[in-house]
């Protein structure tokens, strides 16, 4: 019996270490940054410039390419955990195709920027970066926030706080802690997730045109789950499954066509 008890003492010890340990390195699981910013080379061959932006505590440098014309739409971009601005630049040039203009949002920590993202960091940028392209002269109402998996909450959260002819949504999840409830079922992450992205409790509160994508084979974040979200959102709204698709390869599946199609409708070349 004692050995019987000791044995269970000795792993419940165990799993309050790794309970500790997961709590304490769970921003090193979620972001996955490239720290590589693009080159001058690599930014005028994709017909790009390097803008500087002001986020509070930070100078962050996004991506940007203005539109061919006044009245085109403007995509602000908030993309997922791993990578950078830079290895996305050939999804930036795809949706430019049409001459709209891109903002690509350089995190805090990614792509050569200092900092650290955690989820305050992420609203703030978000939020500076819409506030770039006001101050350049662009209207609410030709401003397009996209979202792309985890920016998919930060992109919820810009959309309740600021006014946007629309919100594309692309492989969208319901909040980060149910997230990390489903990658680790045999820990309490639900009550552990510091950094939540709540889109779930907001998605009724945004009173804009949603456009949700989302791949039928994803999975990281089950359809179901985007499924979800976007029952809860107000209309208009726009369901667009990709059949087959998976996480990471909607953007050879035709996504981008999408993105532009919606874009046309959502920000009109004739408002008449």
């Amino acid at each position: 019996m004692r050995a019987v008890i000791m044995s269970l003492v000795i792993a419940a010890g165990l799993y309050l270490i790794i309970v500790a340990m997961a709590y304490t390195f769970q921003r090193a699981l979620l972001y996955a940054p490239d720290r590589n910013g693009p080159s001058e080379q690599d930014l005028t061959a994709a017909d790009f410039s390097s803008v500087s932006i002001n986020a509070d505590e930070h100078v962050l440098q996004s991506l940007w390419r203005k539109p061919v014309e006044e009245a085109k739409p403007v995509f602000l971009h908030l993309h997922g955990n791993a990578g950078s601005t830079a290895v996305r630049l050939p999804i930036y040039q795809a949706m430019a195709a049409d001459g709209a203009g891109v903002l690509a949002v350089g995190y805090p920590g990614y792509g050569g920027n200092p900092g650290s993202p955690d989820e305050q960091a992420l609203y703030k940028t978000a939020r500076a970066n819409y506030d770039w392209l006001i101050a350049q002269g662009f209207k609410a109402e030709q401003i397009i926030i996209v979202g792309q998996s985890l920016g998919t909450g930060v992109a919820t959260w810009l959309a309740t706080e600021k006014d946007a002819a629309g919100l594309i949504l692309e492989a969208a999840y319901t909040a980060m802690d149910d997230m990390a409830q489903r990658q680790f079922p045999i820990l309490p992450a639900k009550w552990l997730t510091k950094d939540r992205y709540p889109s779930f409790s907001r998605i009724d509160q945004i009173n804009m045109p949603l456009i949700w994508i989302h791949g039928t084979n994803d999975g990281l974040i089950p359809f179901a789950m985007g499924q979800k979200l976007f029952d809860a959102a107000r209309e208009p709204k726009t369901a667009r499954a990709i059949k087959n698709g998976g996480h990471n390869d909607l953007w050879m599946r035709g996504i981008d066509a999408i993105i532009r199609n919606e874009a046309d409708r959502l920000v009109p070349s004739d408002p008449s």
